[in-house]
């Protein structure tokens, strides 16, 4: 007998936002299996249909993320002339709005899910934010860095403040102090 697709994605859905109910409580070491599915309203046998343990299931959820992101920035941002987020703005903020108290969490919890996202987001600032000359190897690398950081900071405050700035404002913020490093020789 085949699922149906909708019935299989609302079930990962299911189980997916019980873990992250969990997760947002409590290290990824405590969670269990049992607590997953019975939060989730669903047997053990189910679970493992989707994944092979709570890590599979982090993992994928994090992959999740970070393919969201990958299209942002490669098919959408880079694909422009220019650094315009406004033009984009409907589908960062959805994705913003998707990923909302998830984001912080994630990114304090594992750190390599802070270098994947660096990875995904330095060609978008080697290409409209990075000085285009005048630098070692070392110094781009610093610079980057430091952007990198700041930029990943800043959303993960933004994501996790109580009396959050608009969308649109945390870009200006964040693009126009970025910009400046561009337009120095």
């Amino acid at each position: 007998m085949k699922k149906q697709p909708h019935v299989t994605e609302q079930t990962r859905t299911n189980l997916t936002q019980a873990f992250w109910e969990l997760y947002l409580e409590r290290p990824i070491e405590k969670i269990t299996v049992r607590e997953i599915t019975e939060r989730a309203g669903y047997n053990r046998a189910t679970f493992y249909l989707y994944y092979r343990d709570v890590y599979d299931l982090f993992e994928q959820l994090e992959e999740e993320v970070l393919s969201q992101v990958r299209e942002l920035v490669q098919q959408r941002l880079l694909s422009e002339e220019q650094l315009d987020f406004s033009h984009h703005m409907d589908f960062i903020v959805k994705l913003a709005q998707r990923f909302d108290g998830l984001m912080p969490r994630l990114m304090n919890g594992d750190p390599s899910f802070g270098e994947r996202m660096k990875e995904i987001i330095a060609p978008l600032l080697d290409r409209f934010i990075m000085p285009e000359g005048g630098l070692e190897a070392d110094e781009q690398d610093i610079l980057r860095e430091f952007y990198l950081s700041g930029l990943l900071g800043s959303i993960n405050a933004w994501l996790a403040s109580n009396g959050r700035v608009p969308i649109e404002r945390l870009v200006e913020l964040i693009v126009g102090a970025a910009l400046p490093a561009r337009t120095q020789s």
